[in-house]
């Protein structure tokens, strides 16, 4: 009975210690999402990517009438001509359907990997700028808000990287 009693006493004694070690950490958080929609440069690279993926919707869009238009000629045409020379028609169309796939998935692709080089490239710059204020403020961590559940407004320090930013990045 006594050596429950010694590790009860033990373990309180180790939580006490444990969560006033804790308790001494300064934790704060930011949102990342809104530091690149709010900053003028996160600003800047959404709205170059936006042009980027609109102009390349039209284009496909443009194609895909196109395409769209030379399968109903082929449906037309169906009771016209020789079952072999639709064949042909349809053999080709499916190539070309083919090619515009494989084109719109490598543009899809290039739009990923410039989407990543652009935001990389944005938080590199923006890395140091958090990591100065961090030390100067003496902060022990900061989490990103999509990780938090509920947490204090008063541990929020978007607003100042926001502002910090926006004045070291042109």
């Amino acid at each position: 009975m006594k050596i429950i009693q010694k590790f009860f006493t033990i373990l309180i004694l180790l939580l006490t210690f444990i969560s006033n070690t804790y308790s001494q950490d300064k934790i704060v958080y930011l949102d990342l999402d809104n530091i690149v929609t709010n900053t003028k440069a996160g600003k800047l690279i959404l709205s170059e990517l936006e042009k980027s993926k609109k102009a390349a919707l039209l284009k496909f869009e443009k194609k895909e009438k196109d395409l769209k238009k030379i399968e109903d000629e082929i449906k037309k045409q169906k009771n016209i001509i020789s079952e072999e020379e639709l064949k042909k028609k349809f053999v080709k169309f499916r190539k070309e359907v083919t090619t515009f796939r494989q084109n719109k998935q490598k543009v899809i692709n290039e739009f990923n990997k410039k989407k990543k080089k652009e935001f990389d490239a944005f938080f590199k710059k923006i890395t140091p700028i958090i990591e100065n204020y961090v030390s100067e403020k003496n902060i022990d961590i900061v989490l990103d808000r999509k990780d938090i559940f509920v947490a204090s407004k008063k541990k929020d320090i978007t607003k100042e990287i926001i502002n910090i930013i926006d004045a070291k990045i042109k």
